[in-house]
């Protein structure tokens, strides 16, 4: 078998089992043979921007002879996926907005989809705020370290959030806090310090843009703080 890495396997672990999967961006279709050894999806279309990962992960999905569940397609996204061929979506590796773009270029495709499994690299409140405004709620949200980097893996489903989410929830997110997760913790107190550094940096400086950063990073040391106090006791 395999070994996926701690963010593979994270995402992984998301995809609903006797699913009909997309594998966005696939690269060499790790994730896709894995689940497909598991028994985990009904099928699998690898899709991948770049014809080099692309006919690496063909010949990867021969070697482990799962064929008969993984198929190949060369693809900007979503662009070749037809309506109503898959229900879950795995977009991973990708900035937030690339994510985002992805999502809202195949309205038609994405209608028919019900569970997306997202791990962006960036940009986590607008890929939040932008599954609400597609018709999705936030159902599951983990984290890890992998290779010096944290990693945010969001599972959403269509539906509506039981509330609106706060300002501080769209940055934050709503379930890790509440989970307590230490990784995340970890994640917290690592983006307290980087802030804590730019904002003594920032001293002395009176320009009107180093006013806004002091502003935003003293809120966002705030949000933390109270963050923390609320759901880790600290």
């Amino acid at each position: 078998m395999l070994e996926l890495s701690k963010r593979m396997q994270m995402n992984a672990a998301l995809v609903p089992n006797q699913c009909s999967l997309a594998d966005i961006g696939c690269d060499h279709a790790y994730v896709s043979i894995t689940l497909a050894k598991e028994n985990r999806c009904k099928k699998i279309i690898a899709l991948d921007i770049n014809r080099g990962p692309l006919a690496i992960a063909e010949r990867n999905i021969c070697r482990f002879q799962v064929e008969n569940v993984v198929s190949c397609r060369l693809s900007n996204g979503m662009e070749k996926l037809v309506p109503g061929e898959v229900d879950t979506v795995l977009i991973a590796g990708m900035g937030g907005m690339l994510i985002c773009r992805i999502l809202r270029d195949k309205p038609d495709v994405l209608a028919q989809v019900h569970t997306l499994i997202l791990q962006p690299q960036s940009d986590w409140e607008e890929v939040r705020k932008t599954l609400w405004q597609l018709g999705f709620c936030i159902e599951e949200e983990c984290f890890c370290f992998d290779a010096g980097k944290y990693y945010l893996s969001i599972r959403a489903v269509r539906g509506e959030e039981e509330s609106v989410y706060s300002e501080e929830e769209c940055t934050y997110g709503r379930i890790l806090p509440k989970k307590k997760d230490e990784r995340y913790f970890e994640w917290l107190l690592h983006e307290k310090e980087k802030a804590q550094t730019i904002l003594y940096k920032l001293d002395g400086h009176d320009s009107d843009s180093a006013h806004q950063q002091k502003c935003h990073m003293t809120k966002k040391i705030n949000q933390i703080q109270t963050l923390i106090a609320k759901y880790y006791g600290g």
